[in-house]
């Protein structure tokens, strides 16, 4: 076994050929992909000059048999490329990997006081690494929750056995006060990036207070114009006329699509229509499983029923008493969070 730290934009470039016969080889999610991992370091993560390119190759008899896509912060954590942007995170791996010993045969090359690993399914390869070797100096802690739903092919929401007629009238009470709009779903093989769409739907969200004044900004905009242009991502939009009302990045595996980022003005139900006109196309001649990512919201959840699933974290530190102080801090700021929380209401 060789160990290659991948620390040059260059070298990652010339990765994507190793990358994708692991990617394929097995079920991850978009957010393991190289296009995301690269073009979420070039376009986010490499303006800020302290963070350090750590992207871990294992070989095996010349062949790479598993790549952790990481960074070092600014604070000098060890940590997954654009993790609080990615809804899953994990390494990719065609063999089972003692990631302790990986990290103590890479600790003279790279300068890192912990290890913070977030959005880990339960399926993940570290979450069943670590739940195995439990440890004085690491932590496996609840951190999130996803949510997500298997549609058979057929007329939705008829081929949704859950859904009971009140949740079936309810979607053609949104339907039906949407049919003045128009929508579309467009793919790089069929449409340019819409991205006068999105300026002009980004301005009237800021302006109607739905969204601050940084949101989409221009680098996060070329992510997911390259995330685009790789075919990566589907943009599902509704019209009238000249006005944009709503917009949903979705990003795809194989069948399976995910809700990664919506635009909506005040139009009512709107998110919610795109939604339902979107799953509607999408599985009328596939079964398909609808992600809507990670976090919990009312509206995803009363509308569309989902299966809630639990998110993990793992944090490793040099010693116990580090990760003692790590979850004191951040004890205290959680209790501050939702004191301000409390104080803005």
């Amino acid at each position: 076994m060789r160990i290659r730290i991948i620390s040059e934009i260059q070298e990652f470039f010339a990765y994507k050929y190793q990358w994708d016969a692991i990617f394929n080889n097995q079920d991850y999610s978009f957010f393991q992909s190289f296009e995301f991992n690269y073009y979420s370091w070039i376009t986010e993560l490499s303006k800020n000059k302290l963070n350090r390119l750590c992207v871990i190759s294992i070989i095996n008899n010349e062949l790479v048999s598993a790549i952790f896509p990481l960074y070092i912060d600014s604070k000098k954590r060890l940590r997954f490329i654009n993790d609080r942007h990615a809804d899953f995170c994990d390494a990719l791996s065609n063999k089972k990997y003692d990631f302790e010993n990986i990290l103590s045969e890479i600790s003279n090359q790279l300068k890192f006081d912990s290890v913070h690993f977030i959005n880990l399914t339960k399926d993940s390869f570290l979450y069943h690494l670590y739940k195995e070797n439990k440890s004085n100096n690491n932590l496996i802690k609840p951190f999130a929750k996803y949510s997500c739903l298997v549609i058979p092919e057929g007329i939705f929401p008829n081929n949704v056995l859950r859904y009971r007629s009140k949740q079936k009238t309810e979607f053609r009470r949104v339907k039906k006060k949407n049919t003045d709009k128009d929508h579309h779903i467009l793919s790089k093989g069929d449409a340019d990036f819409p991205i006068s769409e999105i300026y002009q739907l980004k301005e009237r969200m800021i302006e109607l207070g739905l969204r601050k004044i940084n949101f989409l900004d221009e680098d996060r905009l070329l992510l997911l114009k390259e995330l685009y242009n790789s075919n990566r991502m589907l943009v599902s939009i509704v019209k009238n006329k000249s006005n944009t009302h709503a917009i949903s990045f979705i990003l795809r595996n194989e069948n399976e699509y995910l809700f990664w980022i919506d635009m909506y003005d005040n139009a009512k139900m709107i998110n919610i229509y795109n939604y339902i006109l979107f799953i509607e196309n999408i599985s009328s001649e596939n079964s398909v499983k609808i992600n809507f990512g990670r976090g919990v919201y009312d509206y995803k959840i009363g509308n569309f029923k989902p299966e809630i699933k639990q998110l993990f974290a793992i944090y490793i530190y040099e010693n116990q008493l580090q990760l003692s102080l790590f979850l004191f801090i951040d004890k205290i700021k959680g209790i501050l969070k939702l004191i301000y929380k409390k104080f803005i209401k």
